[in-house]
């Protein structure tokens, strides 16, 4: 058996990438690596009880030779009887109307079709064929693009792949060896011109950095395997800290904000903080690019090291991060500003504050406010309004000689900074706070006694 022979079955059997029954589509654009890999396969099927089938891509941006590739695996496949498919789409058109990054337009076309292929004809798996030198070089493009998270992890050896899996079967196996394969078994490929251009980086890493590491160590790539596996490992025992953590840290969680309790976040270690903004961010955004700003995950991770005041910074598409206390408030599309209130109360209705507390004054007692609180009301000080607070706003407190700046009240209550100015303050007729509804009650209605005549009720959650 060659070396690439026993690398491909050992590396397929410790990740479980075939099993006996499978229906498996092949990725084959013609060239060196996925003629070998659907060669191989194709000779594994004889022996093994798995099914193969091709499917072939041509993207149309070669003229003439875009064309050929398609009738060389087409007629490769035709020889072995090997089931095919193809497509030919107008790349060139789609990146005129879209004017997108031609390979990621090539890319989400292409698996869009390869996906339409595994449904319509009932394939379990995709498989695809990456190999070690592509593992290095994604490795070294994702630190070179400060992609640090799950970038430097490299490829994995199987994902999910819509509602099927992709598999990488040669991600154990170098070049080297798939040359030595191809040799030996004397079969030809087709070669993209393009693959020659230093235009793409992943082109540049080929040509110019892999040479050098492997200069100084032959076995480079071998080396570059062995640590995206043992990060993979490694990453899956972190991200399943970092997922209890964030049961355990989550106040409350919607598709546009999330809340989590600093208090608890501070207890963990750094690096499950850090891989926890990171989940956070990657479901508020669905954007893995966003998510993996390392100035980003540092700014928000700043807010967490207090439960002090109140701190905000911008977050990216208008969002807004905002520490309140021992909370931390993370919201994709910044909240819009409430309006001030400014409500004279009428007599026998109520006025709703906010969800948790409305008030009113009555003539009567009126029924469902066994739990309310009731205060006698001096005509004097009537009508009541409930407004925004202003400057210069001081409420007068039992127990407490002089008056307490409202402002301050609302700091010493823990009030998010951004909803003081908002806050509802209740006054009397000559514009004298008489409380802040839901938070502290003034003494000129702490003190009142008989209940005869009309009374204030205030109906909040404290």
């Amino acid at each position: 058996m060659m070396e690439l022979e026993q690398e491909i079955t050992s590396y397929m059997k410790l990740h479980g990438l075939i099993q006996r029954g499978d229906r498996i589509l092949i990725g084959c654009s013609g060239g060196i690596d996925s003629i070998v890999l659907l060669h191989f396969l194709h000779e594994l099927s004889k022996k093994e009880s798995f099914e193969i089938a091709a499917a072939h891509v041509n993207h149309m941006l070669r003229d003439g030779e875009a064309d050929a590739d398609e009738e060389f695996v087409r007629e490769f496949c035709e020889k072995r009887n090997i089931p095919f498919h193809s497509t030919r789409i107008p790349i060139p058109k789609i990146l005129e109307s879209e004017s997108g990054n031609l390979q990621d337009i090539c890319r989400r076309e292409r698996y869009d079709f390869l996906n339409q292929v595994l449904t319509a004809h009932n394939f379990d798996k995709l498989a695809v064929a990456h190999h070690a030198d592509d593992q290095m070089e994604s490795i070294l493009m994702a630190l070179v693009k400060g992609a640090i998270d799950q970038g430097v992890l490299g490829m994995p050896a199987q994902r999910p792949f819509h509602n099927k899996v992709l598999i990488r079967p040669m991600l154990t196996v170098t070049r080297d060896v798939i040359t030595q394969y191809l040799e030996a078994h004397e079969l030809i490929y087709r070669e993209d011109a393009s693959n020659d251009k230093d235009t793409y980086l992943r082109n540049r890493m080929r040509h110019h950095v892999a040479p050098l590491l492997k200069a100084e160590n032959v076995k480079i790539t071998k080396s570059f395997q062995r640590f995206s596996e043992k990060e993979r490992m490694d990453e899956e025992l972190l991200g399943q800290l970092t997922n209890d953590l964030l049961i355990e840290c989550i106040l409350t969680k919607k598709d546009n904000f999330i809340s989590i309790d600093i208090t608890s976040f501070q207890k963990r270690p750094l690096a499950l903080q850090r891989r926890a903004i990171l989940l956070l961010l990657k479901y508020l955004y669905k954007d893995t690019i966003i998510a993996q700003s390392y100035t980003l995950w540092n700014a928000i991770l700043e807010l967490t090291k207090t439960t002090n005041g109140n701190r905000e910074i911008s977050l990216p598409m208008e969002g807004v991060a905002r520490q309140n206390y021992e909370v931390l408030e993370l919201y994709r599309v910044k909240p819009e500003q409430l309006e001030k209130p400014h409500k004279t109360l009428i007599l026998n209705e109520w006025f709703t504050i906010r969800p948790s507390c409305r008030v009113g004054v009555f003539e009567k007692i009126p029924p469902h406010t066994s739990l309310a609180k009731i205060y006698p009301l001096d005509p004097e000080l009537l009508p009541l309004t409930v407004r925004s607070k202003i400057d210069g706003d001081r409420l007068s407190l039992k127990g407490m000689e002089g008056t307490k700046k409202v402002s301050r009240l609302l700091i010493d209550e823990k009030i998010p900074k951004h909803e003081r100015e908002q806050f509802p303050v209740l006054v009397d007729r000559m514009n004298t706070p008489l409380a802040v509804p839901g938070l502290r009650i003034g003494h000129q209605l702490d003190d009142a006694r008989s209940i005869d005549g009309v009374v204030l009720i205030i109906d909040a959650e404290n």
